[in-house]
């Protein structure tokens, strides 16, 4: 299933949703995270049902009692069935105003399941196509940050879920997801939407929120440019990308490597063929190793020296043409 089509039931978004579920759902104390009637109703635009739908919100067991609608001191009654099957009839019962009828409707209840909660918060992560169950109903394997050489697991947790977690051996390598969570023994903990951006038809994760609760000395720290392999990494304000290795990155490396003086185009070009751009040109702009060619042909030696040497200077006297034509249209020649 794709993320855009997870997110959407009966035509409906159910993003908004989200945060509403996941109070209950990640502060619960007991084993299960119910929902009754009328709260499943107060959700707007018809996103209750398209939860249902979802998956997200499933069947529970009916309720045992309901809120009190008498406007009496009670704030719940307990309900009594009389009779079985279709023609089971069910009473509200109140101490002041004695029994009462019940539509049966009143008496639904669905409970949240964690996991398809999770399953959408994974798909935000990008890599992940679906939350990994670390504990049965209360810890989720969202996805992984990178930070320098570490790896940290983004973890969807209930209170219920802290004491098993912080006993394995990784809990350290953990940024917990959750309501007031302790961070003791973890890498950090963050709010729901700290962690993550709901709009009205998306989430998306806020991995900079992320890394901000790491250890400092797992973080990359300071910006820098420079070549690994065949790539080049460009890192600015902790973010990190990669480029190609072509001709830009090679021309911003020397012009890094001179900051707050001009570099000829000349020498930009003698950095990308490898020639020493102090040969390049004499004080009068002219080849500098002309003489230098000569003296080889007459002189006995090593004819592939002297090979390597013409090509260079075929180089050289590439570059100077060139260089040449950018001056007389920098002149308007």
């Amino acid at each position: 299933m794709s993320w855009q089509k997870s997110i959407f039931a009966n035509g409906v978004s159910i993003v908004r949703s989200l945060p509403t579920l996941l109070l209950p759902l990640l502060d619960r104390s007991g084993s299960a995270c119910l929902l009754d009637d009328d709260t499943v109703r107060s959700f707007t635009d018809g996103e209750g049902d398209a939860m249902i739908a979802a998956g997200i919100l499933v069947p529970a067991k009916p309720a045992s009692s309901v809120p009190a609608l008498c406007g009496g001191d009670c704030s719940t009654h307990e309900v009594r069935r009389v009779g079985r099957g279709v023609a089971a009839r069910f009473f509200e019962i109140c101490p002041y105003d004695g029994l009462e009828p019940v539509d049966p409707l009143r008496l639904r209840q669905w409970s949240i399941d964690g996991k398809a909660v999770a399953d959408l918060l994974a798909k935000a992560m990008v890599v992940q196509p679906e939350a990994e169950t670390l504990l049965p109903g209360v810890a989720w394997h969202l996805g992984d940050l990178s930070a320098g050489e570490c790896s940290y697991s983004v973890v969807l947790a209930t209170h219920r879920a802290i004491g098993s977690l912080s006993c394995r051996k990784d809990a350290s390598r953990m940024i917990l997801i959750g309501q007031n969570l302790p961070t003791d023994g973890f890498a950090g903990c963050l709010l729901p939407n700290e962690a993550f951006a709901f709009s009205s038809d998306r989430v998306d994760a806020r991995r900079q929120r992320l890394a901000q609760v790491l250890p400092l000395s797992s973080e990359r720290i300071g910006n820098a440019f420079y070549r690994k392999g065949q790539m080049w990494v460009v890192r600015y304000e902790r973010q990190e990308t990669f480029l190609e290795n072509n001709v830009g990155p090679l021309y911003i490396a020397r012009l890094l490597a001179t900051p707050n003086r001009p570099v000829p185009a000349v020498t930009l070009l003698a950095s990308r063929i490898g020639i020493d751009e102090r040969k390049l040109t004499g004080s009068s702009g002219e080849l500098a190793d002309e003489q230098t060619v000569e003296e080889c042909r007459q002189a006995p030696g090593d004819a592939d020296a002297l090979r390597d040497l013409e090509e260079k200077q075929d180089q050289l006297r590439g570059i100077k043409d060139a260089y040449d034509a950018l001056r007389r249209r920098e002149h308007g020649m």
